[in-house]
C-alpha cells in the first residue's frame, strides 16, 4: 500500500508510523509543507494519506500560506475515496473538510491522559483490535466536533473529541499515536508548554516525563489501525 505524508513542522515527523510502513514493506513519499513551494502528488500515487500535526490552527490561512491549497487538496483526496489517517492538526483539518467546525477546546490539553473509545466505534473494521480506553499523549489547544456521517471515536477528561471515523477508510485522532519517546522530549524543548501548565490537563515537563514508557500504547493503537487499513485496501483490491 502506498502511502504519502503531508508534514506540517520538521520536527512533528510520522514518528513511528514511518517506522511500521517501512517494516511491512508499504512506500511512503512527503509533502513537506513548511518547505517553500511544496508539491502535493496526483491521486493515482498513492493509496493512503497520512496527515500529521502542528503547532498551527487550520484558521491560520494568512500565516501559512500553504493552508489554503492543503485543505484543497485534501478534499481532492475524500472525493477520491482515499484511505486517510489523520493526527492532531491533520485531524482538525479532515473534519473541517468534512463538515465539522474547528475551535478552542476549553482548555489545552498536553501531556499523557486517558482516552475511552466508544463501544459503537470499536465496531468500526478500523478498530478492529482496540481496547475500550488506553492512555496516550496529548498535545492540542483547539478541538473540532465531530463531522456529519462520522462516528465519534472516543473522549477523554479533556476533551469531548478525540476523533471519528467516516465512511469505510477515514479517521482521524485527536491524540498522537506516531510519538516516540524522542519526539515528546523534542516536543518539551520546543513548544515552552510549561506557560500554560497550571491548568487542569496539562502536565508540567517532569510529569510528561515521567510518563514516557506510555508511548508505547498508542503505538499498539497504531499498528493495529494500520494493520486494518493495509487489511480493508487489500480486500478492495480483489473484490
Amino acid at each position: 500500500m502506498r502511502w504519502h505524508c503531508l508534514q506540517h513542522l520538521p520536527n512533528e515527523g510520522p514518528g513511528h508510523a514511518a517506522a511500521w510502513l517501512a517494516a511491512h514493506g508499504h512506500p511512503l513519499t512527503y509533502t513537506r509543507l513548511f518547505e517553500p513551494h511544496p508539491v502535493f502528488p496526483a491521486l493515482h500515487e498513492f493509496d493512503g494519506l497520512l496527515i500529521l500535526g502542528g503547532a498551527m490552527s487550520v484558521h491560520d490561512e494568512a500565516e501559512f500560506p500553504w493552508l489554503a491549497p492543503e485543505k484543497a487538496f485534501l478534499r481532492e483526496t475524500l472525493r477520491a475515496g482515499k484511505f486517510t489517517l489523520a493526527l492532531c492538526l491533520g485531524a482538525q483539518l479532515l473534519a473541517q473538510a468534512l463538515g465539522g467546525e474547528v475551535r478552542p477546546n476549553p482548555e489545552p490539553e498536553i501531556g499523557f491522559w486517558t482516552v475511552r473509545f466508544s463501544a459503537k466505534a470499536l465496531t468500526h473494521p478500523l478498530l478492529r483490535g482496540w481496547p475500550d480506553k488506553a492512555t496516550v499523549l496529548h498535545w492540542h489547544f483547539d478541538t473540532f466536533t465531530v463531522p456529519p456521517g462520522a462516528v465519534r471515536v472516543g473522549m477523554s477528561a479533556g476533551c469531548a473529541a478525540q476523533g471519528f471515523v467516516w465512511g469505510d477508510g477515514i479517521i482521524g485522532l485527536q491524540f498522537h499515536p506516531e510519538m516516540t519517546e524522542e519526539m515528546v522530549e523534542q516536543l518539551i524543548d520546543s513548544e515552552n508548554h510549561e506557560t500554560v501548565s497550571e491548568q487542569e490537563f496539562v502536565q508540567t515537563a517532569a510529569q510528561i516525563r515521567g510518563k514516557l514508557k506510555s508511548v508505547w500504547k498508542g503505538r499498539k493503537l497504531l499498528e493495529q489501525l494500520l494493520e486494518n487499513m493495509v487489511a480493508l485496501q487489500t480486500a478492495d483490491l480483489t473484490n
